[in-house]
């Protein structure tokens, strides 16, 4: 006979041992999942972390080059926060940061680059094990970069049918731009068009505020203009313009440190000047004999003119383009008198530095009137050609003048085309044309303007980050890589 009670006792404790097991297991399981769980929040923590203070680091950098910070003197990354074996400590529990500053390669004059890439990798506090890193493109405004910039804009005068501007139009205000035809195929065309007034006029004093006046105008190209910004915004902020705002003494510097500065006995009022290759011609009257000066061997490669009050005219030469980076700055007018072009024309080149900037301080910049047969200048890059129209290959800013015609109602009939190649920055359009006479100005936009500058070209007080990336992976030898930007 069998014995129950026992085997129930029995069945009990083998029970009680498969639940205990259980539990240990669970258990076990249970802290193993919440140690992992903590050890991934810890990681989660320490990431995110990582990344904020990356970020600190690229902002406090870009910071400090806005307030002034020396740059680099070459094309190497130089450090400005911490190094790669101190990192720099942030504020509070911030961590702490290694961060260079890496001039654009495709600047020639490193010392006025007008484009640096930040890059910045960071420890969380307490450890160097968890690591993030950011890159970003810093720039100050350069002029350099509008196909037109206009501090001080009038409604006098109008952009009407034919005008062409192929890179960003800005304007402190509005403008008057309009139509008289009843198509659309010769209406004005911006690439850009920015204005710091909430409205433009067209015909008559209505405020518009949309690419179309609803009649005659449709500005071109028209989609992409209704797409709004950043092809067409109103009421941006104002961008500061000006002899008391830019720095125009760094290009006389330049010249005086390692160019060439010609005064007004060099350069007596209404000299012609042509370029040629890399050589400045002078003849400064119809008798005298052409100086030469050669600007191919120049530390910097910039030429002052002290002619304040006065006059030269400048073109290029008809057997040879300007093969150089360089920038000519004056005080007084400088009137355009015939073709000015780069002895390599193809914008799409990697290898072409061939480029101009013209600065006058307080003078005008003149589309010079056609003065007839000329027969005693001579060679022909002395004569003053504008009637059948010219090409113009430059950077023109006249910080406290206008861009006008020295006689808008010639040539007649007209208009022919003043054609920029480049830009210019000025305070104000003065009149170059009637329906009939005079010049139109088409802008034809340089697109090495984007991330170059003609040599030591001025900056405005504005900065603009152009590109932001993240970079996880980063390694101190990536923050100082050579030959990257």
């Amino acid at each position: 006979m069998t014995n129950r009670t026992t085997n129930r006792k029995g069945s009990a404790l083998v029970l009680v041992l498969v639940a205990s097991l259980f539990l240990i297991i669970l258990t076990a399981g249970a802290f193993r999942y919440f140690q992992t769980n903590v050890k991934s929040q810890i990681w989660t923590r320490d990431r995110i972390q990582a990344k904020l203070s990356a970020e600190a680091g690229a902002n406090l950098a870009t910071h400090m080059l806005i307030a002034g910070a020396s740059l680099p003197t070459d094309l190497n990354p130089a450090p400005i926060l911490g190094t790669e074996l101190s990192f720099f400590d942030l504020p509070g529990e911030l961590g702490s940061v290694f961060a260079c500053v890496d001039p654009s390669d495709s600047n020639e004059v490193v010392t006025s680059a007008n484009a640096y890439m930040i890059r910045c990798i960071a420890n969380v506090p307490g450890t160097t094990i968890e690591t993030f890193g950011v890159r970003s493109i810093v720039m100050p405004e350069n002029l350099a970069r509008f196909s037109v910039f206009m501090n001080n804009p009038s409604t006098s005068g109008y952009y009407g049918d034919g005008y062409r501007f192929d890179g960003p139009f800005y304007a402190n205000g509005p403008v008057r731009v309009q139509s008289s035809s009843a198509t659309h195929d010769a209406d004005p065309f911006f690439y850009s068009f920015r204005l710091t007034s909430d409205y433009y006029l067209a015909s008559g004093s209505v405020h518009q505020t949309t690419p179309s006046d609803g009649g005659n105008l449709e500005m071109r190209p028209f989609e992409r203009l209704t797409m709004g910004a950043p092809y067409f915004e109103l009421g941006i902020d104002p961008i500061p313009f000006g002899e008391d705002e830019l720095d125009w003494e760094g290009v006389r510097s330049a010249a005086m440190s390692g160019g060439l500065v010609l005064n007004n006995t060099d350069v007596p009022d209404f000299s012609r000047l042509a370029l040629k290759g890399d050589t400045l011609l002078v003849k400064s009257t119809i008798t005298a004999t052409v100086d030469s000066y050669y600007l191919g061997g120049m530390d910097n490669p910039v030429v002052w003119i002290e002619n304040e009050g006065q006059c030269i005219y400048l073109r290029g030469s008809q057997l040879q383009g300007l093969s150089m980076a360089l920038t000519i700055g004056c005080m007084g007018d400088v009137r355009m008198s015939g073709n000015l072009h780069y002895e390599n024309p193809d914008p799409q080149d990697p290898d072409n530095n061939d480029l101009l900037g013209i600065i006058t301080v307080r003078g005008n910049m003149i589309i010079a009137e056609d003065q007839g047969a000329q027969l005693g200048w001579l060679p022909e890059c002395f004569r003053v050609r504008t009637d059948n129209g010219f090409d113009y290959s430059a950077v023109l800013v006249a910080l406290e003048g206008n861009l006008l015609a020295e006689d808008w109602t010639e040539p007649d009939p007209g208009p022919v085309e003043f054609r920029i190649i480049g830009g210019y920055m000025i305070q104000e359009e003065g009149y170059t044309s009637t329906n009939t006479t005079g010049y139109e100005i088409g802008v034809y936009f340089d697109p090495r303007l984007l991330f170059m500058h003609p040599p030591f070209f001025p900056t405005t007080a504005n900065w603009n980050t152009t590109m932001w990336a993240e970079d996880p992976g980063m390694s101190t030898d990536d923050v100082y890589a050579i030959g990257q930007y």
